[in-house]
């Protein structure tokens, strides 16, 4: 008797993306294929043109999702933790992302970047998103702090906060040739010390007595 076929596997959108998300990330935008799509996720061509018109479009969803992603990963800390703790875990987090494999791996902003900018106004749209989203986002950690007295009056927020972003995106860029993460996390003490509010003789009198 012959076996009737198997159904064909079920689309779900987000596992799709997130495939994509790895192939761009992996090979690049040029040079992964519609046919390399189809074969990483096991999806017929009828099934990925359902939602998306052609790889470009793919491409900037899975690009937008893993912008998205990472500035709410630090609206989340904002939220929940005080201005200096908040500071302390995205330093941290950035130097966990460029050791390792994932240090390999690099930024996929970056990446998106560094192929196709200058020249793609799309993708240069998105990328000024991700970098001005992290840097407002920065700034508004650091004012918090500044309103609390942890963090120094006597710099701009804004100019603080451009120069966290510079250490965090140069970090991955470092990454790629898999740094001592010892070195990384004593650099970013030397930041958050850069920062932080310089407490003076009378602070400390006051406290004791």
């Amino acid at each position: 008797m012959k076996k009737a076929p198997g159904r064909p596997r079920e689309f779900e959108p987000q596992e799709f993306l997130n495939t994509a998300l790895n192939c761009f990330w992996q090979n690049g935008y040029q040079a992964t294929s519609v046919s390399d799509l189809k074969k990483a996720s096991g999806l017929a061509s009828a099934s990925i043109y359902k939602l998306y018109p052609d790889k470009r479009a793919i491409f900037l969803a899975a690009l937008q999702q893993y912008m998205d992603a990472g500035l709410a990963r630090i609206t989340q800390r904002a939220t929940e933790l005080t201005p200096e703790s908040a500071l302390r875990e995205i330093l941290e987090f950035g130097a966990l992302l460029s050791t390792g494999p994932e240090g390999e791996k690099g930024c996929f902003s970056i990446a998106a970047a560094s192929e196709l900018l200058p020249g793609d106004a799309e993708v240069r749209d998105r990328v000024e998103y991700m970098f001005k989203g992290i840097v407002a986002r920065l700034v508004a950690i650091l004012q918090k702090g500044q309103q609390q007295n942890t963090f120094r009056n006597d710099e701009d927020a804004e100019i603080m906060a451009e120069s966290i972003f510079m250490m965090l995106e140069g970090m991955r860029v470092y990454g790629k040739i898999q740094p001592d993460i010892h070195i990384l996390r004593r650099a970013n003490e030397f930041i958050i010390k850069s920062v932080l509010a310089r407490r003076d003789n009378s602070d400390i009198t006051g406290e004791l007595n």
